[in-house]
């Protein structure tokens, strides 16, 4: 599994976030965690006024300095759609502003089941191995028509801030 390399312009999002545990982490809570925020948040996203086309996006984040951690591997995820313009944010909502850069983009196949392999290749394979140093920029899943839940067929993208 190569990346492809991608510039995407900035970008306004709006969604709903959690703090949840890396996939990484053998105290991992992400399977629980991120599915329930995006139930939440598919329920509640033809409250989003802008909306620019019709993907979702997940964006994770490293937890500002100012919060502490209840867990070492502890970071912060968006359920989220693209806006043309951030004007107003339907109510228990947040809003992010992604700047615009490069991307190492791969590519995840088939159920989220074997998401967790794929998670580990990109973060313990192939980032060690090549040499790159990501950028301080939120970490992007692209869920986009492709996408297909429970679906063998499914894919979506997985995008790393690269310089």
């Amino acid at each position: 599994m190569q990346p492809k390399f991608v510039h995407l312009p900035e970008m306004k999002m709006v969604g709903l976030g959690t703090n949840f545990i890396s996939i990484q982490s053998p105290d991992k809570n992400n399977m629980k965690k991120i599915p329930q925020l995006w139930g939440q948040f598919m329920s509640q996203i033809s409250r989003i006024p802008n909306r620019a086309g019709h993907a979702c996006y997940g964006l994770v984040e490293g937890l500002p300095e100012s919060e502490s951690k209840s867990h070492p591997d502890e970071l912060f995820y968006i359920a989220c759609a693209e806006v043309t313009q951030i004007d107003s944010i339907p109510p228990g909502m947040i809003q992010r502003v992604v700047p615009a850069g490069r991307y190492a983009a791969f590519t995840h196949k088939g159920k989220l089941d074997g998401l967790e392999q794929t998670m580990i290749y990109i973060y313990r394979t192939w980032l060690p191995k090549s040499g790159v140093q990501l950028r301080k920029a939120p970490h992007l899943e692209l869920y986009d028509q492709r996408f297909v839940p429970g679906s063998d067929q499914s894919e979506f993208d997985i995008l790393l801030p690269v310089p």
